[in-house]
């Protein structure tokens, strides 16, 4: 199947070998691809245009300038594709093979040379200044970047376990014993990348007419070093 040149500059035409269209055949008319066999190359390119079309917008949505939401059909004659198929002009085919029953069958895809060198060009552009802007962040923008970001901290009463089936048994007007609280001493946790570490401890008070936690102890030596370090 050929692909127009206005909705598709880089990949010009997928073609799909029997076998492969057997299957297409097979799996839209919801029976046995056995029973497909010999049947005519009419049918078979009509039962697999739809599944051509869709591996089409499966490879081009990721190709700048192509047009995969046009609700038209892309697929044209021959001379419609990028280049015209012209003497001039150069492709580049590439060849995916599937396996069906222990049977190899052959997907093509043909691209036009002249867009997939624009394409890798601007590609390569792209990584570098990406490159340039990262180098380009002092180590010190880095630590102040990372001292910005914020992080959850949680004033912890107490922590319990609990079985998953007697989790899903909890409903409104349940009772959890919490028999190592102390309501003098909450933990205060800070939630890191390796998951919730206890940094502190304090207990809960009044500040300014609003609650409040006043911090018993310094947080952590090694929450403080990491800190330092960044």
């Amino acid at each position: 199947m050929f692909f127009a040149a206005d909705v598709s500059p880089g990949l010009c035409a997928i073609a799909l070998d029997e076998r492969c269209a057997i299957q297409c055949a097979a799996a839209r008319l919801h029976q046995d691809a056995a029973g497909l066999e010999g049947a005519s190359s009419l049918f078979l390119k009509l039962l697999s245009e739809q599944p051509t079309i869709a591996l089409w917008h499966l490879f081009a949505s990721g190709m700048a300038d192509h047009n995969v939401t046009k609700s038209q059909s892309p697929q044209v004659e021959a001379s419609g594709v990028a280049g015209g198929l012209e003497a001039t002009s150069r492709y580049l085919e590439v060849e995916l093979s599937l396996t069906f029953d222990g049977q190899t069958s052959q997907i093509r895809l043909l691209y036009f040379v002249d867009y997939m060198q624009r394409f890798a060009r601007t590609h390569a552009r792209q990584l570098e200044e990406r490159k340039a802007r990262a180098c380009s962040q002092s180590p010190k923008s880095l630590s102040e970047s990372v001292r910005a970001s914020a992080i959850s901290l949680d004033a912890v009463l107490d922590r319990m376990t609990l079985t998953i089936g007697e989790c899903s048994q909890l409903e409104i007007g349940s009772v959890l014993p919490l028999t190592s609280a102390d309501a003098g001493r909450l933990s205060l946790c800070a939630e890191t990348v390796n998951g919730s570490v206890d940094i502190g401890t304090g207990e809960l008070g009044v500040w300014k007419r609003q609650r409040a936690v006043k911090l018993h102890t310094p947080i952590s030596e090694s929450f403080a070093r990491e800190i330092v370090e960044l």
